[in-house]
């Protein structure tokens, strides 16, 4: 059965522009002088710095309080920054109402990913809000406005499912378009399975290999696990168990479960399979086909993409 798997990826975003790293190492001495004399782009920078520890060792405590310096002198992305800490209790208790506070103060003060992450804890009812899929949207669409890939894949969910807004399926694929083109993993996946199954798109199977495999080049689970079932099944592709194989494993090792079922379903398939990746795709395309029996038996397919696209939105973490 294929269906969606509910997925909450929580995405980089350092600056409004989308970064996921600091841009260079930062020289730590200079920036405690400048910082001291109340600087809030040094604080900021500081905080960034001890959060991922570039410069210095990583100490998120110590993020939290050049973050909490530079968002109560009004810093937006500071706020947002520490408003992402208290969310995930990090270096301080986890705390969502004053998450929120921050993410507020971030968002009104005009910061996109304060702006995604509102939406966001309006979309779950976290932080003390109430479920509220309009407002969720509100501040989606102003972070979109900023070109906040986040905010425009989030968005996109929302006029999939019709949730906040009018349903319009086209609307949903052109924002996933521009997420994805921005090299939103989630808004390719989003995307590949609109082109697959010709929704706010014309079907276009070329498309949806092509926007998978941009999204499994990042890395993402989801992509890995619907190539496996692309090449298992010759869905735009010629049928290729070797290549499921490796995609399969591959997916599996980030622990999602229909991936883990796949590639559970192949080892057991044939006896002495090896574990790794890339050795279980060579003996596989070493053995015989008879070896795993008829297709019935060995399809495993339960990709990551089809059914209700609902409750798997993104938030910034960063």
């Amino acid at each position: 059965m294929r269906k969606w798997v509910t997925l909450f990826l929580f995405v980089f975003t350092l600056y409004s522009s989308g970064q996921s790293t600091p841009p260079h190492t930062p020289n730590i001495a200079n920036l405690l002088k400048v910082a001291a004399k109340g600087d809030t782009k040094a604080e900021l920078m500081l905080g960034v710095a001890y959060q991922f520890g570039r410069g210095v060792a990583q100490d998120f405590a110590a993020a939290a309080h050049w973050y909490e310096k530079a968002a109560a002198a009004g810093e937006p992305h500071a706020q947002a920054l520490l408003g992402n800490l208290y969310a995930h209790g990090d270096g301080v208790r986890q705390d969502q109402p004053t998450a929120l506070k921050w993410y507020l103060r971030g968002a009104i003060d005009g910061d996109s990913a304060a702006q995604t992450n509102v939406g966001f804890m309006y979309f779950n009812g976290t932080g003390g809000l109430p479920r509220d899929y309009g407002e969720a949207a509100r501040w989606f669409e102003k972070a979109a406005a900023q070109n906040n890939p986040l905010a425009k894949a989030d968005l996109a969910t929302l006029y999939s499912e019709g949730l906040g807004v009018r349903r319009d399926p086209n609307k949903a694929a052109d924002l996933y378009l521009e997420a994805a083109k921005e090299g939103n993993s989630y808004a390719q996946v989003k995307l590949a399975w609109m082109y697959e199954h010709g929704v706010g798109r014309r079907q276009d199977l070329a498309e949806a290999l092509k926007w998978n495999r941009t999204a499994a080049g990042h890395g993402d689970p989801v992509a890995f696990n619907n190539l496996g079932y692309m090449y298992e099944h010759g869905i735009g592709v010629a049928k290729d168990l070797s290549q499921a194989t490796r995609l399969y494993c591959e997916a599996a090792g980030s622990k999602m479960p229909e991936a883990e079922h796949n590639w559970a379903v192949i080892q057991s398939s044939v006896a002495g399979m090896p574990h790794d990746c890339e050795a279980a795709a060579q003996w596989v395309a070493s053995s015989r086909t008879e070896s795993f029996g008829s297709d019935e038996s060995i399809e495993a397919g339960s990709p990551a993409t089809s059914g209700n696209m609902a409750n798997t939105l993104m938030c910034a973490k960063r």
